[in-house]
């Protein structure tokens, strides 16, 4: 069945914010190849999670695919051999320009997807609880491990008490001694590492507040959380799967790290600053 003709059967099922993305698109056939999320949300007056959350209600994975298939449908070869390079998976026989355009591009991609769906209230509440907790024990497997580390890293020049330890048996003596004035903050692209989904399992039975890191789709470790933050996850064969998951969460660690200091800006600068000196001090 044609994107078209999705549109037109599925159109009592639609809100109304989708049937005004339906609408538009409709009526302007010739332009959507050449649009993204942001052009048509803003035509429509609608969020760009509003024209995702669209193309995943007809079927597809997320907008690109939706693009790809309208571009087939409008006899758009042109445009879907252009859309398909794009998101090609990395190929063995690819040149170094091609690697660069096509990294570049899914890694800008996923984190406009990413702003797309963040909800501002929910990082809001996170960057609160953060803020007024005892300890922060963070929590991160693989690609996902890295990012934990950059946040450690970050709380530290805020003189934050936090925590992150990559081996398992500390992790769980640090757990026990957590309580309810304390937070988990676990990041997991799939939400299904079972030793992270443990550890929460374990922190929650102490009663501390776990924020979470994932996927939008429902997992067992974004089941847990009392605050949950989203990521798109990038369909691809290639291990750029977990490098642009990284991009995303490297980029919601970003938000919550300047959040944190504008809500204390004398205390940041005085932890930064006292840590860029100590750092120039020992420079030779």
């Amino acid at each position: 069945m044609s994107v078209i003709s999705k549109m037109k059967e599925m159109q009592g099922e639609l809100t109304a914010k989708e049937k005004k993305i339906s609408k538009y698109i409709l009526q302007h056939l010739d332009k959507i190849v050449y649009m993204n999320t942001y052009q048509i949300a803003d035509k429509c007056k609608v969020s760009q999670a509003s024209v995702v959350r669209f193309a995943k209600k007809l079927g597809y994975s997320g907008f690109p695919e939706f693009k790809i298939s309208f571009g087939r449908d409008m006899g758009r070869r042109d445009v879907e051999e252009k859309i398909n390079f794009i998101y090609e998976d990395i190929q063995e026989t690819d040149e170094l320009d091609d690697l660069i355009k096509k990294i570049a591009y899914a890694n800008s991609n996923i984190i406009q997807d990413t702003y797309s769906i963040l909800d501002t209230n929910t990082v809001k509440e996170a960057v609160e609880i953060i803020k007024n907790a005892r300890k922060i024990f963070i929590l991160g497997a693989g690609y996902s491990g890295i990012v934990a580390k950059d946040f450690h890293y970050k709380l530290g020049e805020l003189g934050m008490n936090s925590i992150c330890e990559a081996d398992y048996h500390i992790q769980l003596a640090s757990i026990s001694t957590l309580n309810e004035s304390d937070v988990v903050f676990v990041i997991s692209q799939g939400g299904k590492t079972v030793d992270i989904y443990n550890l929460v399992k374990e922190a929650k039975k102490r009663k501390a507040k776990i924020i979470s890191v994932t996927q939008m789709s429902s997992n067992p470790i974004r089941d847990l959380a009392d605050i949950k933050i989203s990521t798109i996850m990038e369909k691809n064969n290639f291990r750029s799967t977990a490098l642009s998951s990284r991009i995303a969460q490297l980029t919601i660690i970003d938000i919550i790290y300047v959040a944190l200091i504008t809500e204390n800006k004398e205390l940041a600068e005085k932890y930064i600053g006292d840590a860029l000196k100590l750092v120039s001090d020992f420079k030779m």
